[in-house]
């Protein structure tokens, strides 16, 4: 029996990555995929749980869905983090509804073919299946899953422990694949870079992989390299910098959490690095690629941040001047060792997120500075009411003009206005 499916997505790039693989997998046994939820016979919710904030998202959205599935008689199955972390408080709240955790996306197609309800929570990820979203000129495609830390704040750790790399060749044969669909942008992601091929090359193999591709996938695209953990970044750091430099195929940006500017918290966060050794990675970065661009993450309140540790975390983001700064409250996740510490005050800590916005904000524009009344090169990855495009070390243009362009496409623009997120200008023909 054929089944039409809709499936919607919510979190991370490795999220999408599962339902491009749910997608591909059901496609593959003659089920049709549908962008309208009424014309679907069933229904899959791919959840995220990162936050608290999130969790409750998805809880409402999950009664809702359920709601909608008994009154229309449709089938409704859970995906995602969620099904893995939280199964029992999905079942309180829609016992009938089937569960697949994220390493079992590939068999999304068990609990839509049964009848009956399905639970798959336990197993290990399938290597070297890999799921791609080609219907994107920007296409996240997973090079590995799992942890090797043990941070206390953390519940994904929970949803997705085991390390399982992808092969090289793997990986580059679907870099081709997007590549030939037309994507021009490729982020490759994970839950932590910097320990892909531990598991199967029994070393860090990320530059490895880069230089693979960068010599055999042929096209016009970018490469954006996703998250690396500093305590992982140390050993690979010298290949990976010298990869970046002389390559025209990937973004001069890194993506590398610090989460808070004082050593006390992170080692209550379970760290393994200090500040000055994070310090130190950056200063090295920039020394050999100036123009780099570092991403990281804030956590702000998290329990025993007092505040001469916040005014640490003010002080660290002055001095490295992040070109992106993700900054979040502290949020209690259950089965975390920092939910069974003393909390900051809920006032205290929204009072310190917003000084820290507001540094953040200062530091891009300050950083933003150079690029105005300039003529730079942007690459075309996206178009929604306007064209962005990306410079070289992925800050993004905003395209004021309304001008016919094409993906993956180098263009010059004026830069007339910044942002602390981005640039804006004109098409300088």
């Amino acid at each position: 029996m054929v089944f039409k499916v809709y499936i919607e997505t919510y979190g991370c790039a490795l999220n999408k990555s599962d339902e491009a693989l749910m997608k591909s997998k059901l496609e593959e046994r003659g089920h049709k995929i549908v962008s309208v939820i009424e014309e679907a016979d069933v229904i899959v919710v791919n959840t995220c749980v990162v936050r608290l904030d999130t969790e409750y998202k998805m809880m409402h959205r999950i009664k809702e869905v359920r709601d909608y599935c008994r009154r229309n008689n449709k089938k409704l199955i859970i995906a995602g983090c969620m099904s893995k972390t939280h199964p029992y408080t999905i079942s309180l709240i829609a016992p009938e509804a089937s569960l697949i955790s994220p390493q079992n996306s590939d068999k999304v197609y068990l609990a839509v073919e049964n009848p009956s309800r399905v639970v798959l929570i336990e197993g290990r990820r399938t290597r070297d299946l890999i799921g791609l979203s080609c219907d994107r000129s920007v296409v996240p495609i997973p090079i590995q899953e799992g942890c090797l830390s043990n941070c206390s704040f953390c519940i994904t750790k929970h949803a997705r422990r085991e390390l399982v790399s992808h092969s090289i060749e793997a990986i580059v044969n679907s870099v081709k694949k997007a590549v030939e669909k037309g994507a021009v942008e490729i982020e490759l992601t994970g839950m932590d870079l910097g320990t892909y091929g531990i598991d199967l090359y029994k070393r860090r193999a990320l530059p490895a992989l880069l230089e693979k591709i960068t010599v055999e996938v042929e096209g016009n695209y970018m490469l954006r390299i996703g998250m690396i953990n500093p305590e992982h970044l140390e050993e690979i750091l010298s290949d990976l910098v010298n990869i970046i430099r002389y390559s025209n195929k990937i973004y001069k940006f890194l993506h590398i959490p610090l989460q808070s500017g004082s050593n006390k918290v992170l080692k209550l966060m379970g760290r393994k690095y200090t500040v000055d050794e994070y310090r130190a990675l950056i200063k090295e970065i920039k020394n050999h690629i100036p123009d780099a661009s570092i991403a990281t993450d804030i956590i702000i309140g998290h329990p025993g941040e007092d505040e001469e540790d916040f005014e640490e975390t003010l002080k660290i983001i002055r001095e490295l001047e992040f070109e992106r700064v993700h900054l979040a409250g502290y949020s209690v996740r259950p089965l975390t060792l920092s939910a069974s510490m003393l909390q900051v005050n809920t006032v205290v800590k929204k009072e310190r997120l917003k000084k820290a916005l507001d540094a953040i904000m200062d530091v891009g524009l300050r950083v933003r500075e150079k690029y105005l009344n300039k003529v730079v090169e942007g690459f075309t990855t996206e178009k929604t009411n306007t064209w962005i495009a990306r410079l070289e070390n992925y800050i993004p243009i905003v395209i004021k003009d309304h001008v016919n362009l094409k993906y993956g496409e180098w263009i010059k623009v004026y830069v007339d206005e910044i942002t602390f997120f981005d640039v804006r200008g004109h098409v300088n023909s």
